[in-house]
Parts: C-alpha cells; sequence; structure tokens
C-alpha cells in the first residue's frame, strides 16, 4: 500500500519526453477477466469504458478515471501487459467533447452539446516524443539488416552507436572494431559534406545560446558526433529546431538555388502537378496575388532542415546529456537512406504511402503487426480534410477547447524586385492557405507544421504500443544508450517516456528492478484512499512497484479551463502527475493474483 511520507525529497528517476495511450476501467469479481463489448461506465464518474482486463487491475483505471475527472479529460486509453503478456486494453470518456454529463462546471464545456460516442479499446492516440523510441529501435533494426544483406556482418549495438557518422576521412562511416567502412552510405553526400566541414553551410543562423559560426563552417564537434550521441541527446544539440518560418522556409530560395522568377514558377509547377492548377488559382485568389507576382512553394524537406541546422553551433559540450527535439533528425534520414521505399511513414495527405514505409516495414517483420495509414501504429496526419480515427485534440485557450488557428503548410512568397519575399506568409495578412488549399483556419491541432514523424508525431493502438513495449526499451539515454535496443526478455530493469503535442499527453512505463520510482507527488487522498482535486497541495507519498509491468496511456488533452486560471499551479505541472496517478493506481494492485 502507499504511504504518506510528507516531504520526503523525490527519488531521482529517468523522464523522456514523450506521448502514450489512455485507457479504461474494469468491473468485476477478482482474478477473473472482465470483458464486456458493450460500454460501460464506473458508477462514481460516469465515465464510459470499454475494452478488457484483469478485475485486480482496477486501482490502475480507477486512478486515471479521477486524473480525467479533475482535469476535465474528454478522452484516453490505457494498456497494461505483465512480462510482456497483455492483461488489460481499454478505451475511457469520448471521441469527442466531454466524457461525461457529470462534469465540474469549472470545466467549461458545452453541456448543451449531444454526449459523443465512447471511445473503443482500439482507438489510436497520438504519442508526441514517445515516437523517438520507436524511430531509434527501427534505426537500429535497419542498420543491422542492411548491413547482413550487403557485407554478411553481424553488428552489435555499440558498433552502431559508435560510427562517427560525419568523419571528414570516412564516408560511409567506420565500424568501431572492424576497420571496415559501412556498406552503404547512411548520410546524404550533400549533407555529410557539410557536416563534416568539407563545405560551407548555406545559412547562418544567427544564435543567442553560442557563439555564432562566422568562418562558414559547421561546428567541428559534428566530425565526432556518433550515431550514439544522438540516440543518446548527447551530441551538442539544443533542445529545439532552427524556427521553421524565419529560418528554414524563407530561406528556401538560397537552398534551392532560386533567383529568378522563373526558378519560382518551377518550384510552383512541381505543386500544380501534384495538386492541380486550379487549387493553386484558387489559392492566389483567395489571397489577392496575380498569377506572375506570387508563387507557392513545396514546405521544408527534412534534409533542408538540416542544412539550415549545420548554420547553427552546438550549444553543449559532446557527451553532455541534454535533450533536443533534433535528435532524431538524422536517425530518421538514415532509415530513409536504408528502406526501399525511401520512406519512414505515410506521407502527408498519401494516406496509401503508408505501405512499404520503414514504419509498416519494421513492425510487419519485426513484431508481426500489420498496420495502415489509421490502424496499428501510424503518422498522425494532423489535416482537417483527413478523417481521424483519434479523439478529438482539446486544448483550452481561454473560451473553447476547439479553436482554430493559421496553417503554415502552403508557404507562399511575393516577387518584390529581385527577391521573392516571404513576408506576408510570415505575418499573415489577411492570412495564410491551409493544406486543402483554402484561405481559413483550421483545428489548432492541425495548424503547425508536419512534424517529423520520427520526432513525435505517431499515432498508436494500446495494444499494439504494448507489443513493441514488450520487445523493444522505451528509454535509457546513458552515455550508452539503451533506448531502442531488443529487451530480450528482461524485466528487471525501469525505463519510461513521455510525451506532450497540442492536444495530448501521453506514457510509456516499464517497471522492474530497484530504479523503480519509490516515491512521487500527488493531490491529498481522501479516507478511502482516491486523490482528490487539490493540484496545489501536493504531497509525497510512497509505494512498491512490481516488475515486467508495462504501461500505456494517453489522454487528448495538455491543458483545460481549470489549469489555465489556477493560481497556485499551471497545466504543466497538473498535466506531469499523469504518470504519478497511474503509478499509485499500480502499487495498489496485487500483482501475485493477476491472469495473462
Amino acid at each position: 500500500m502507499m504511504n504518506n511520507s510528507g516531504d520526503r525529497q523525490k527519488s531521482s528517476r529517468f523522464l523522456y519526453t514523450s506521448l502514450t495511450l489512455i485507457s479504461a476501467i474494469l468491473l468485476g469479481g477478482l482474478g477473473k477477466l472482465y470483458d464486456e463489448s458493450n460500454n460501460i461506465a464506473l458508477a462514481s464518474e460516469g465515465i464510459p469504458v470499454s475494452g478488457s482486463g484483469d478485475a485486480q487491475l482496477q486501482p490502475i483505471l480507477q486512478s486515471l478515471t479521477q486524473f480525467m475527472q479533475h482535469r476535465c479529460v474528454g478522452a484516453a486509453v490505457l494498456g497494461v501487459s505483465v512480462k510482456g503478456k497483455p492483461v488489460g486494453v481499454w478505451g475511457l470518456g469520448r471521441m469527442k467533447g466531454r466524457s461525461t454529463n457529470n462534469v465540474n462546471p469549472a470545466c467549461g464545456d458545452d453541456m448543451q452539446a449531444p454526449l459523443a460516442p465512447p471511445v473503443a479499446a482500439d482507438t489510436p492516440m497520438r504519442m508526441g516524443s514517445i515516437s523517438k523510441p520507436v524511430t531509434f529501435a527501427m534505426v537500429r533494426w535497419a542498420l543491422k539488416q542492411t548491413a547482413r544483406d550487403r557485407a554478411n556482418l553481424e553488428l552489435t549495438d555499440d558498433q552502431i552507436e559508435g560510427m562517427k557518422l560525419f568523419d571528414p576521412e570516412h564516408y560511409p562511416p567506420l565500424i568501431p572494431g572492424l576497420n571496415k567502412q559501412y556498406p552503404v552510405a547512411i548520410i546524404p553526400q550533400n549533407l555529410h559534406a557539410v557536416f563534416s566541414g568539407k563545405v560551407k553551410f548555406s545559412v547562418p543562423v544567427k544564435d543567442k545560446n553560442c557563439a555564432n559560426l562566422n568562418t562558414g563552417f559547421a561546428d567541428k564537434q559534428w566530425q565526432n558526433v556518433t550515431l550514439g550521441h544522438l540516440l543518446s541527446h548527447r551530441s551538442g544539440l539544443q533542445r529545439s529546431a532552427p524556427r521553421y518560418g524565419e529560418d528554414i522556409t524563407a530561406n528556401l530560395p538560397v537552398l534551392r538555388n532560386l533567383k529568378t522568377p522563373a526558378d519560382f514558377q518551377s518550384q510552383e509547377q512541381l505543386l500544380v502537378s501534384e495538386w492541380g492548377s486550379k487549387s493553386i488559382s484558387s489559392a492566389k485568389n483567395q489571397l489577392g496575388i496575380s498569377p506572375s507576382t506570387g508563387y507557392f512553394l513545396p514546405s521544408p524537406t527534412l534534409e533542408e532542415t538540416m542544412q539550415i541546422l549545420a548554420g547553427r553551433c552546438l550549444q553543449y559540450p559532446l557527451g553532455q546529456y541534454h535533450y533536443s527535439n533534433t535528435s532524431p533528425a538524422f536517425p530518421t534520414i538514415i532509415l530513409e537512406q536504408l528502406v526501399a521505399s525511401g520512406r519512414y511513414a505515410a506521407k502527408m495527405g498519401k494516406l496509401e504511402t503508408h505501405q512499404g514505409s520503414a514504419l509498416e516495414v519494421f513492425f510487419k517483420a519485426e513484431l508481426g503487426i500489420s498496420t495502415t495509414a489509421a490502424r496499428g501504429i501510424f503518422m498522425s496526419q494532423g489535416l482537417e480534410n483527413i478523417v481521424d480515427r483519434e479523439p478529438d485534440k482539446r486544448d483550452w485557450n481561454g473560451q473553447t477547447y476547439y479553436w482554430q488557428g493559421w496553417d503554415v503548410k502552403r508557404p507562399h512568397c511575393i516577387w518584390k524586385g529581385s527577391l521573392c519575399d516571404f513576408y506576408s506568409w510570415l505575418n499573415p495578412q489577411p492570412g495564410t492557405i491551409n493544406w486543402s488549399w483554402n484561405l481559413g483556419r483550421v483545428p489548432f491541432s492541425s495548424r503547425n507544421t508536419d512534424l517529423v514523424p520520427g520526432t513525435g508525431s505517431l499515432a498508436a493502438e494500446a495494444g499494439v504500443f504494448l507489443k513493441f513495449m514488450s520487445e523493444y526499451w522505451v528509454g535509457g539515454y546513458e552515455n550508452n544508450p539503451r533506448i531502442g535496443e531488443k529487451r530480450n526478455q528482461v524485466w528487471n530493469r525501469y525505463t519510461a517516456h513521455n510525451g506532450a503535442l497540442d492536444g495530448t499527453h501521453a506514457w510509456a512505463i516499464q517497471l522492474g528492478g530497484n530504479r523503480n520510482p519509490k516515491e512521487w507527488k500527488l493531490p491529498p487522498l481522501d479516507d478511502k484512499g482516491r486523490i482528490v482535486d487539490d493540484f496545489g497541495k501536493l504531497m509525497m507519498y510512497s509505494g512498491n512497484l512490481p516488475d515486467g509491468v508495462d504501461i500505456f496511456v494517453a489522454v487528448n488533452q495538455n491543458a483545460d479551463r481549470k489549469c489555465v486560471e489556477a493560481k497556485s499551479y499551471n497545466c504543466g505541472e497538473a498535466y506531469g502527475l499523469l504518470d504519478n496517478f497511474i503509478l499509485y493506481g499500480v502499487s495498489q494492485v496485487n500483482w501475485g493474483a493477476i491472469a495473462p
């Protein structure tokens, strides 16, 4: 049982940014398997629940529904397994709007709207940064498989991690311990040339965090960066990538050597070929741009983003841990170099291209799981005109959970003098054209850039991600990184990864061993052991956690009206307790009575 331990310091533990899926609750006799095709609701909260699992897991589901109730959460998914065997997968809440009519008026939900359909147990949810361990497992697999197929080499994880990606003397890189080069190029030659210091970068980036690169060449530290440094967030990269608008898109003319109106017209023709001339003409009419004075350009590619990154210094010493959302970029590029399709996942707006992607091939070949662009695990499209199996994303902006913003995926520039100016796109007047080629705002969760799937835009069903967790580590950012390595039936080691994006917050937790969390912060408990709604008054609690238990949980929001308006805590602190709610429930379970 969990005991109040006053103000004791919280034990250190691995906390990693990412996203998971949250699930539902279980009712039934002790030790019996509960399986109900019809949706049920917890008597106390009235939150609909679907799915199946061992009745002993009710404390975890109870903690999750308390979090949902306190934080006004509309939808969640939850999956639990023991030593790789699923013991419960659920969906909780509703696909849109409030989860129940029994909600706190302070949540700000529209109580006049009808209740939406309940969340099914196989409902996918965005994972955010939990996409990173998937990416790191995939790049290890692709490098090993290619070495085996091309050169009959059986490489270890240490050898893969030790390859210097931008060694100026070796392209492809040397394999540590073999004095052989990797059998094929794993970094595009143009990127290797600039990051290894052979040629100057195209665009300098003004950087307040460290010295600008006045020599015109990439930071020399890149020449010693290994794949392991990127997998462990120890390459020196800053947390965020260069700015999408000012740094990357506005410099596309430099990156693509566009100088004349004819050059820009040729770029626009690529979009005409893909989407039709009527779409582009209509978009220009809506903006008031004549055909010959303004141009639409294809969005920046990942390789172009990294070309810009070469003009930014590495802020931290090599080998020092600093989490970076840019770290998965080169592993993603390596994957795309090695798979036949050249794709990590489906292209945005092109669902059929999921087939043959690295994501589809990996899950089928390594885990025996068939996936599509909308089932299993896939890139969350984030487009307003794509049918979405995920629950509607929620985010309180002061007035509503379902606000809209300008999309940035259709950049345009206007020819002025001898330049094509991006000012009207960077500072939208009268607005920007969205992915559907219309001048209109889109749901907040669809307004941003097409986030690289390897970094954080994957979505998954809870049951599918439990299978991944049974085979691969989701955390482990040490100097010798464990993340993405095969688990090999080891159940006594603790790792975890969390993720947050617009409209989602998630956790993947692998419990086991002496590094299991032993105490954590929560709001106070009432006399029945339930967590009360007082996020401004946290207390430290302790509990015992089992070995070999994996948990995958995600909710469809990362902010609510109550935390936005709170004085004593903020939304980041409130949603950051999701894992602690789950751990409290785990500590109340009789794990010796669980039936896989």
